[in-house]
């Protein structure tokens, strides 16, 4: 019974509870500070004494397979104090335990049917070292061997050395990262008590006077003498307080002229009104220009910046083609052409290495051409337009693209069909962003008849350029017979950065650098197609007399 009339008290007051703006500021920077001591604390030294203890497997396993490499190559020409040089190279290595020589057998049973391997220790250093030969790793000592074959004597090459230095290591990492982690949490608390009373006092100064102010009381005024944001908010609040104070005397004041007048009030109420949402629509109109040049001019920063490194990634990738290539004759000539083992492993790896250059220069190639269509697109748009003949114009841009197309492309017929124009309509356009508009619709539709070329050798293709004149304006039909758009492609067919083509032949910029063109001079583009049939792009344009001035 008591628990039951407790629990509505206790979830009223849980109900009740708020987190202040200092509280939420103490609550992040903790946060913060906690999850960076438990990386720097916990997560980081573990990742770094993986990663010590991997690389000095790496080291030991090396050290066997160099040994072994070189007793391999001792014993096959009966050089017996060559197996010496060969266990002397990780007999100065302070870590060392023992390096040692074994002598594998293979003992079969008296049936003759089962067999085993025997390891018998041929050599070791230090000699009076007693070796297991079936030694494994363990926290003190890390154990590596490797295997040989020669003519006289099949064995393994065991190499044996002490983890004192990782252990070191180890207890210095934990030591750095307490001490890192302790001096995080040391300067974290000091920035959130210095953030709490910067932030939290000037807030809930300004709260207070901003409720005050919305009882009426316009006399209420703020410190604002921090230079931050915070002393910009109190100024702006001011400056707020002072308007709205000149506002209601000049409402009040114009509402006893309005009294007097009534009939002339009514008309001039409505008129402020329309002049007050032109004002609005003025005003949101300029603050989104401004935030799209603002970031207009952020992304043509990067643009820039982006063009030169990527001309270094292509450069260098040429230039490491052709040493490459040098390299391929160089190991073709003598000597190392008698070499079958540098052969075998040497040239395999140039192959592989000259395919993933060649994928580093198609990927910066694609790179750089979507970076120079963002280039283009932020580049600031032409106002000069010209009152042009549709047919005319049309025609004049197809000679011109005949004269540029690739020889590949040469034999695709290009047709062009002018509308009749009894009206003598013409369009108002700026000629070299419509010509850039026209052609890469015509490049879209060349890709598409030449792509279906490619799976049907009796395949006919078929290209036309048609004008079709409206009592409005005028349609710039541009038609194949090539592989079509599926309805899902057409519906994100003008987005940024969406192509149906291949990342080394598109950039998914065409369309929508197209369709930013086609808006500035108030028309609109549109698709049709169907899939391995046809294709046809519409660009809308209006008449001369309703066009972008």
């Amino acid at each position: 019974m008591v628990k039951s009339l407790r629990h509505p008290s206790i979830l009223r007051v849980i109900s009740h509870l708020r987190l202040t703006v200092k509280t939420k500021i103490w609550l992040a920077v903790t946060s913060i500070v906690l999850l960076f001591s438990f990386f720097v604390l916990f997560y980081l030294p573990v990742i770094q004494e993986r990663s010590l203890l991997a690389n000095f497997n790496k080291d030991v396993q090396n050290h066997a397979n160099t040994v072994a490499l070189g007793v391999k190559i001792a014993m096959t020409e009966q050089n017996f104090q060559g197996v010496q040089t060969a266990m002397d190279f990780v007999k100065k290595d302070p870590l060392l335990q023992f390096v040692s020589l074994l002598q594998t057998d293979t003992a079969w049973d008296a049936a003759h049917t089962r067999y085993r391997i025997t390891r018998t220790v041929f050599k070791t250093y230090p000699e009076a070292k007693k070796v297991d030969v079936n030694a494994m790793s363990n926290d003190s000592t890390v154990v590596k061997r490797t295997a040989f074959r020669t003519p006289m004597m099949s064995g393994e090459i065991m190499l044996a050395f002490s983890t004192r230095e990782i252990v070191q290591s180890k207890r210095h990492i934990r030591v750095t990262s307490l001490f890192f982690s302790f001096l995080v949490f040391s300067i974290g608390i000091g920035i959130g008590f210095v953030l709490a009373k910067n932030i939290s006092v000037p807030v809930l100064k300004l709260r207070d006077a901003a409720t005050r102010v919305g009882r009426g009381d316009l006399t209420q005024r703020v410190d604002s003498n921090s230079r931050d944001e915070i002393g910009e908010l109190g100024t702006a609040f001011n400056k707020m307080v002072t308007d709205l104070e000149t506002t209601r005397q000049q409402l009040e004041a114009r509402t006893s002229e309005l009294m007097v007048e009534k009939r002339k009030s009514d008309d001039l109420l409505e008129g402020l009104q329309r002049t007050l949402a032109d004002l609005r629509d003025t005003q949101e109109q300029l603050i989104r220009q401004e935030k799209l040049a603002s970031i207009g001019q952020l992304t043509k920063g990067l643009v820039d910046r982006l063009l030169n490194p990527l001309s270094y990634v292509n450069n260098f990738s040429d230039v490491s083609t052709e040493l490459l290539a040098e390299c391929r004759e160089l190991l073709a000539a003598e000597p190392y052409a008698a070499d079958e083992h540098l052969q075998e492993e040497v040239v395999p790896l140039l192959e592989m290495v000259e395919s993933n250059i060649g994928k580093i220069k198609q990927h910066g190639t694609s790179l750089t051409r979507i970076v120079r269509s963002m280039d283009k697109l932020l580049q600031v748009k032409s106002t000069d337009f010209v009152e042009v003949d549709p047919n005319v114009f049309v025609a004049e841009q197809l000679a011109a693209y005949r004269q540029e197309l690739d020889e590949a492309y040469r034999g695709v017929p290009l047709e062009l069909m002018p509308g009749d124009n009894p009206e003598n309509i013409t369009v108002r356009l700026v000629p070299t962003e419509m010509a850039a508009v026209l052609s890469s619709l015509l490049n879209n539709a060349l890709y598409a008849v030449h792509e279906k070329s490619l799976r049907n050798p009796d395949f006919r293709p078929a290209l036309t350029v048609a004008t079709v004149f409206q009592e409005e304006g005028v349609e710039i039909q541009v038609r194949d017979n090539g592989t079509g758009i599926s309805a899902a492609e057409q519906e994100q067919l003008f987005s940024p950065f969406f192509t149906t083509k291949p990342t080394s032949k598109g950039t998914g910029l065409g369309l929508f650098i197209s369709q930013d063109i086609v808006k500035t001079h108030k028309g609109h583009i549109t698709v049709e197609s169907s899939p391995d049939v046809s294709t046809t792009f519409t660009i809308n344009l209006p008449a001369a007399t309703v066009a972008v001035s």
